[in-house]
């Protein structure tokens, strides 16, 4: 398997090289941002969504409720998308893409990727290497 990582930024937090349809963007690991119903994968800025959407890239599929840090419900418009890994390194594709759903988050919140994502990569591996603080992804 080949393997593409990322190390830890100085705020402790994984920005993670991926493809939003045709667009290069960074977006931090959240292992928090979790859907019960094993669809949403993403949390993305508006200005993103909202030129996804635009373009095409972006299906509309309608409205979500999903509950803040204060534990209040929010409702957000959400929509499926293809994303998938680029090597910081290359700038290329790896890996395969999947479809998942994401959310319109607010501004100012920068754009998340969560664990859906990954585990609709199938035959890849994730592996996050405590000691040496990165993150990869092993594909076939």
């Amino acid at each position: 398997m080949m393997r593409v990582c990322w190390p830890a930024a100085a705020g402790g937090h994984y920005w993670l090289d991926i493809a939003l349809g045709t667009l290069p963007c960074q977006l931090m690991l959240d292992t928090g941002l979790v859907d019960p119903r094993g669809q949403v994968g993403l949390e993305i800025d508006p200005s993103m969504f909202d030129l996804l959407e635009q373009s095409g890239q972006l299906l509309a599929a309608g409205i979500r409720s999903r509950l803040d840090a204060s534990g209040k419900s929010v409702a957000l418009k959400v929509g499926f998308v293809t994303a998938g890994v680029i090597n910081p390194m290359t700038l290329t594709a790896v890996g395969p893409s999947v479809r998942c759903l994401a959310l319109r988050s607010f501004a100012g919140v920068h754009s998340r990727v969560g664990v859906v994502f990954f585990h609709r990569m199938s035959g890849c591996r994730v592996v996050w290497e405590l000691d040496r603080r990165t993150w990869c992804v092993e594909y076939p």
